[in-house]
């Protein structure tokens, strides 16, 4: 197993959702870009898009188009943008490997937990038609947190969710800003190179364990789960 990381040796493992879970690259870079280009008159390069992501929308717009939106004026470009991605819709898939991963920890008895820059409305939307949140013990987006990742106030509030101490919670995610997320709680980092950030990007922000694919995902769940420590602890 890579570098001998084991999920064996946590209680927890939390996961991003956009870019880790669920592929919705095309639908937010096409989204936001709608966004943008609405409000600010331009529409910026596709890698610019997608540098943003893993942030909330909130803090998005003050980046891009005006640093001193108001809250109503914010809520407005949520409100489009939340509309223009379910006018792309169509593009949002779910990564089986990588859902599989996460039905696997739920049955060997590891809490679960997602942490995402989601906000309320856009959680709501999204858990109507996710199919694993029988899954997930907690969730905690970007509303439910005075400050949104990459601080560390939404890793903190799942591990206290889930009444686990964040050094026993390993998190998932696909950006920078879950890895900065992760470490500054005290939880483990691993990323995967499958979604908004590159394997290079990822690698400067020194994560635990780096995973190419959604398919490599899954295969280090089931390789930790199979270890006979594993197998003991969790009667699988």
């Amino acid at each position: 197993m890579s570098g001998e990381l084991s999920l064996c040796n946590f209680k927890a493992v939390l996961f991003d959702v956009d870019g880790t879970l669920v592929d919705t690259m095309d639908k937010i870079v096409n989204g936001l870009g709608d966004a943008f280009e609405h409000f600010a008159g331009k529409r910026p390069e596709r890698d610019e898009i997608r540098q943003l992501i893993g942030l909330p929308l909130t803090v998005q717009f003050r980046m891009k188009v005006n640093p001193e939106a108001s809250d109503h004026e914010l809520n407005e470009m949520i409100q489009y943008t939340i509309s223009r991605y379910e006018h792309h819709k169509d593009l949002e898939r779910e990564l089986a490997p990588a859902i599989e991963a996460l039905r696997l920890c739920h049955q060997a008895g590891m809490k679960t937990g997602l942490v995402t820059s989601k906000n309320a409305q856009e959680m709501e939307i999204f858990v109507r038609h996710f199919s694993a949140m029988e899954y997930v013990d907690a969730s905690v987006n970007a509303s439910e947190v005075a400050q949104p990742k990459p601080d560390p106030e939404s890793v903190l509030r799942a591990c206290e969710l889930l009444s686990v101490a964040p050094h026993e919670a390993l998190y998932i995610g696909d950006a920078i800003f879950d890895m900065q997320c992760a470490r500054s709680a005290g939880a483990t980092p691993v990323a995967v190179a499958y979604g908004s950030a590159s394997a290079e990007v990822l690698e400067r922000e020194n994560p635990a364990l780096l995973l190419e694919t959604p398919e490599a995902l899954l295969a280090f769940t089931r390789d930790s789960l199979l270890q006979p420590t594993c197998r003991e602890r969790n009667r699988i």
